[in-house]
């Protein structure tokens, strides 16, 4: 792989990684605030969708080809600005689920 697909797809991984932080930290109440099963399917379909969208659009810049790296630069965007996004999680109030 050429150097400048290589930096193309780590710049893109870290500014992804960025954006799964925000669209988590907009669906925090939705993970964390419903029931058992609304928290499986939505986890579950979060987490589907999110990576089919990473896998499409890495298959566009470097054909599908995808090196650890990549997920450390996608792991690193998130990590830096999961807190940094926090304010998001009042946006969208849900009722406490009650057992």
């Amino acid at each position: 792989m050429e150097l400048d697909t290589q930096i193309l797809s780590l710049l893109f991984s870290f500014i992804y990684g960025v954006i799964v932080s925000y669209l988590f930290n907009l669906n925090y109440n939705f993970i964390y605030n419903t029931s058992i099963l609304y928290k499986i399917v939505i986890n579950i379909l979060f987490c589907i969708n999110l990576a089919l969208i990473y896998f499409l659009l890495i298959k566009v810049i470097n054909y599908g080809v995808i090196h650890i790296y990549f997920l450390l630069a996608f792991f690193l965007g998130f990590g830096l600005f999961l807190n940094k996004y926090k304010f998001m999680r009042d946006f969208i109030k849900v009722k406490k689920y009650k057992k």
